[in-house]
């Protein structure tokens, strides 16, 4: 996520976390997410997916290792309950506890004036309790979404859900470790690694019209070829996140949406 305007801050609301404490946290967690959970330092965060067996997303957030044995992982939804209970079914021996927390609405900061952060969000943004913005004017729930839209940021559970496979978002660079070792779900990403792609990338989507509901089907010429999940106005129209065919994105298709006009923006 970029840095936000000097002075400003956006709400995030129902997001939630997940916390694991105790000397086993960090091995624990790791075995059940795509990143490099143990490499973390005290105050450093990795995005990353936890999947099941199958590797089929269950959450996407950010693992921030707040203490030496305190992780929490942030989700940007409500689900952090269904994760601890997931992450639960595998808890024996090990000297870890998981609790949930939320959801609770938030605040998204500039990281240098951050103060002390309740969670890392990225390199250049905090996400801290809303009563620690101080005097910073929030900017418009559209002015958030037409930043994390543009930059191909996703919603956990509304841009990404059960149904999709971790490579699929197409965050592999920063939320995938491929050289990690076992974790659930690490048998079918090394597979797709292997044979080098999936049949469907999340995208940004410029479209000439009104924002397109979730779910609304990307279409080239007759044929659907993909499905918006979020979309938010903008001064020219709209700019969506959506899941597209690679054959449609190999080929540069036309798109449209809803009768209107569509085109998948470059990956920079």
């Amino acid at each position: 996520m970029t840095v936000l305007p000097d002075g400003s801050y956006a709400r995030l609301v129902g997001w939630s976390t997940v916390v694991a404490a105790g000397a086993d946290a960090a091995k624990f967690l790791h075995n059940f997410c795509t990143n490099d959970v143990l490499r973390l330092g005290v105050g450093e965060a990795c995005e990353a997916f936890f999947t099941d067996a199958k590797a089929h997303v269950l959450a996407y957030g950010w693992v921030h290792r707040a203490e030496a044995e305190r992780y929490e992982v942030l989700l940007s939804s409500p689900r952090a309950e269904a994760l601890r209970t997931h992450l639960d079914r595998y808890l024996i021996r090990e000297k870890v506890h998981v609790t949930a927390t939320g959801p609770v609405d938030l605040a998204l900061v500039n990281a240098e004036s951050a103060g002390a952060p309740l969670l890392a969000y990225g390199p250049s943004t905090r996400v801290v309790a809303l009563d620690e913005v101080g005097d910073r004017q929030s900017i418009s729930p559209e002015a958030f979404h037409a930043l994390r839209i543009a930059r191909r940021v996703p919603l956990d559970g509304i841009d990404v859900e059960e149904r999709n496979l971790p490579q699929e978002v197409d965050r592999n660079a920063s939320a995938i470790s491929f050289t990690k070792g076992c974790y659930l779900g690490q048998e079918p990403v090394a597979r797709i690694d292997a044979l080098g792609r999936v049949n469907r990338l999340l995208r940004t989507i410029e479209v000439e019209g009104p924002p397109p509901a979730g779910g609304a089907d990307l279409l080239a010429g007759d044929k659907v070829v993909g499905r918006v999940t979020s979309s938010v106005a903008v001064e020219a129209g709209a700019l969506a996140l959506g899941y597209v065919r690679r054959e449609a994105l190999d080929g540069g298709a036309a798109l449209t949406v809803d009768g209107v006009a569509a085109r998948v923006r470059e990956v920079v």
